[in-house]
């Protein structure tokens, strides 16, 4: 699976947890993934910072899921994969 994008929407501070929680939608060519990914750190870090660790999260857990467990180097990203944030509508 070479992953093209990650798009994190829906994304919200939890006070109780003190985490960061995000719909994370992976593209690759032929489908799309739709996983709930969160993130351990401060209220007001940098988007960059955010994204990544969201997409860390999206991809630990890729790789525990069936299809992909025995193949972890098979889940990759592209070079110059985006990672954004949806828009607010």
């Amino acid at each position: 699976m070479l992953i093209h994008q990650f798009q994190f929407d829906d994304v919200r501070f939890s006070s109780e947890a003190q985490e960061h929680r995000a719909v994370a939608i992976l593209t690759t060519e032929d489908q799309t993934l739709c996983l709930m990914a969160s993130a351990r750190l401060d209220p007001t870090v940098a988007r960059d910072e955010l994204a990544h660790e969201f997409a860390a999260d999206a991809l630990r857990q890729v790789r525990r899921m069936p299809e992909y467990r025995r193949q972890a180097d098979e889940v990759q990203i592209a070079e110059g994969a985006a990672m954004e944030f949806a828009k607010a509508s």
